[in-house]
């Protein structure tokens, strides 16, 4: 009996062990925060419970990326529920799996069913791709950001990204000349837009460092977008680069890194220079734009 008793405590202090077995870790490093964040096997025990699931087989890894991302959404976001943190990273990681997933043969095949396509295709098999890999992201959209695109069909999508290709190949280069205020959409150096714009409140001469209220003048390109901004809309510049860096570091500062191409606050009328050196449309401007131009278009800041 003491025997029982004995291989029971050693059981039991080894599933406990194993529950809390870590095994992995991030290291969250932010301006205002250094957390290092663990999971554990008793996380992932968690969460296959939670969720229900009963085949686990090789999807180890999958819920240590889901679980790590939803331990940093809490680290940052106290507001947020644990299981609003995992559903948000579950959504993450599908969407994921679905921007890696190769376009087909069948594919195309499919999409040239679908639109009708006959005749001579010969050098359109790139734009094909393009076309098919932006309806899939757009026919799923609405799953995961949910309130902010309607629910399309697949050949509803088609036609929205054929149109959006259309656009894209509209514009190569977005030309700003500062002393103008004016923005060009350029293609092939033939302007084809013009809007007027608004600068930083010391819009005259190069920026020099974060703070000082200028537009950059450069070469650049639209390296990211955000949605969620306070103005309509933004495209971030690719600034500083090495010049930029080197200009700043001269004189012992920081280049700064947050410039944009962005609309104003809604319902807000705004003077003439009033961003922090950011560029500035009005947001029927913004909005004109924004199908128009895509990220990695190079963007051309003259004085």
């Amino acid at each position: 009996m003491f025997k029982s008793f004995l291989i029971a405590i050693l059981f039991s202090s080894f599933y406990i062990g194993a529950c809390a077995q870590v095994l992995d870790s991030i290291r969250l490093k932010t301006p205002k925060k250094d957390t290092l964040i663990l999971i554990t096997q008793q996380d992932v025990n968690d969460y296959i419970s939670l969720r229900n699931i009963t085949d686990t087989v090789g999807n180890l890894e999958s819920y240590l990326k889901v679980i790590g991302d939803a331990k940093q959404i809490l680290a940052m976001q106290s507001r947020w529920t644990y299981d609003h943190a995992l559903q948000f990273t579950e959504r993450s990681e599908k969407f994921q799996k679905i921007i890696k997933k190769p376009i087909t043969a069948a594919d195309i095949s499919e999409y040239m069913a679908i639109r009708k396509i006959v005749g001579d295709t010969t050098g359109k098999t790139p734009d094909y791709l393009k076309i098919i890999k932006s309806a899939k992201l757009r026919f799923h959209l609405p799953g995961f950001m949910k309130g902010l695109y309607k629910e399309v069909d697949y050949e509803t999508a088609l036609k929205e990204e054929e149109e959006n290709l259309r656009l894209r190949n509209m514009v190569d280069k977005v030309l700003v000349i500062k002393s103008q205020r004016k923005m060009y959409l350029q293609k092939k150096g033939k302007t084809i837009k013009t809007y007027t714009i608004g600068l930083g409140p010391k819009p005259i001469g190069q920026k020099e460092y974060e703070g000082d209220g200028k537009t950059p003048e450069g070469i650049y390109k639209l390296d990211y977008q955000k949605w969620d901004g306070s103005t309509f809309h933004s495209f971030h510049l690719s600034y500083p680069n090495d010049i930029d860096k080197a200009r700043a570091k001269k004189r012992g500062l920081t280049a700064g890194s947050n410039i944009m191409i962005h609309g104003t606050s809604k319902g807000i009328k705004k003077k003439k220079d009033w961003t922090n050196g950011c560029i500035a449309l009005n947001n029927i401007d913004m909005a004109e734009f924004k199908k128009m131009v895509y990220l990695e278009t190079e963007v051309e800041i003259r004085k």
